[in-house]
């Protein structure tokens, strides 16, 4: 690997890593860095953003509008917790509009699309200038400050609110409770319709990519796993997920299957470097693909299954993959992106077959399928 200051290499974007040493002004969590001018995580900074403009929402404290906020309480009083964000020097100015955010990335969007219209036999590679770390354009770096700042309010804000509605721990209840099949899918649910919050808001950024969600929407079940490791890294979730459930899920998948999953969700947190982005852009090059869920055979099948992939889904797919090999290479240069590239695409590949696997656990179990069933009236919709 190249040394320390290339591979650690500063940018525009917020919160390349995260400082376990400063605490959020605002509640005490963990900071991810300097936002709208005073030190706060992930969850604050989210927060600010999103309401320090909306003037269609007015706040209204409860009690004497001194609410103390924590990690705890700060969802307890937004009146208040906006007012901290605001004394503690947050501010409002520095945060670009969503209607200037959106115009912003669809604009480099259309851009990119026309000049490969001007060069069709450019491949993805030929976009890139070897050893070149100037080559990421300031379209390019808006775009990925905009995936970062999508990422934080469509996938990690949902996340921390739906511990509200299904907790991660429930060990205080009685064991029969904690067994029952709806948990599973309570959990299987919660991290599943994070993926997809996240990836329908980047299909929104390009007007020609914002109807085509039914042609990917599969594809987002196999992502689950990575944008775990991802949320784990961000310091967002400290435990795998079956931590606290463990006996439930080995009862359904067994424990070799759940020993897998470890497996992977561990390679996939030693072997991609600690950046902001990477995972976020394989996240969305993955979800535009043509297919990269198990295929099984059906017994009946849909006319959706015999659809040609719109060809806007894959130019969107070849612009965010050359964004993520141009960044990739700015990271770590040209010899270590090729050699961490190749091995993340085989590890993704052997995560399909243990995907197919667990398809044929569940597919399988002696329960008349319930469990299928649950799965498709839960999901179904998302």
């Amino acid at each position: 690997m190249e040394n320390d200051s290339s591979y650690h290499s500063n940018s525009s974007i917020t919160c390349l890593m995260f400082d376990t040493r400063a605490l959020c002004v605002v509640c005490g969590a963990p900071a991810i860095g300097r936002n709208f001018d005073a030190y706060t995580c992930l969850s604050c900074k989210a927060f600010f953003r999103r309401n320090a403009y909306n003037d269609q929402v007015r706040f209204t404290c409860r009690s004497s509008s001194s609410c103390e906020i924590t990690t705890l309480t700060r969802r307890h009083c937004s009146a208040c917790r906006l007012n901290k964000c605001f004394r503690q020097g947050m501010k409002k100015e520095l945060i670009r509009s969503l209607v200037a955010i959106k115009q912003a990335t669809s604009g480099a969007i259309i851009r990119r699309s026309h000049r490969e219209s001007q060069s069709p036999l450019l491949t993805t590679i030929n976009h890139v200038v070897i050893d070149d770390q100037s080559v990421l354009s300031l379209d390019d770096w808006n775009l990925l400050s905009n995936i970062q700042n999508a990422y934080e309010e469509y996938c990690v804000e949902p996340f921390l609110a739906s511990h509200e509605r299904i907790s991660l721990i429930v060990t205080t209840q009685p064991y029969r409770t904690r067994i029952k099949l709806q948990r599973l899918i309570d959990l299987i649910k919660k991290y599943y319709l994070i993926v997809v919050s996240f990836i329908k808001h980047v299909l929104e950024f390009d007007p020609s990519t914002e109807h085509d969600y039914i042609y990917i929407q599969n594809n987002l079940r196999a992502l689950s796993l990575l944008n775990v490791s991802e949320l784990m890294k961000c310091n967002i979730l400290k435990h795998a997920p079956w931590e606290y459930d463990r006996c439930l899920f080995e009862l359904v998948l067994t424990e070799d299957i759940l020993q897998r999953f470890e497996q992977h969700l561990h390679i996939y947190q030693t072997t991609s470097p600690h950046d902001a982005v990477i995972i976020k852009l394989f996240l969305i090059s993955l979800a535009f693909s043509s297919r990269i869920y198990p295929i099984f055979g059906k017994d009946q099948y849909h006319s959706m299954d015999f659809y040609p992939f719109p060809q806007q889904l894959v130019s969107a797919q070849n612009y965010y993959i050359t964004l993520l090999w141009k960044y990739v290479i700015y990271r770590l240069g040209i010899h270590n992106a090729i050699i961490y590239s190749a091995r993340f695409i085989q590890h993704f590949l052997r995560q399909q077959m243990l995907d197919a696997d667990v398809l044929n656990i569940i597919n399988n179990r002696d329960d008349h399928g319930q469990l299928v069933a649950l799965i498709r009236s839960e999901l179904s919709d998302n």
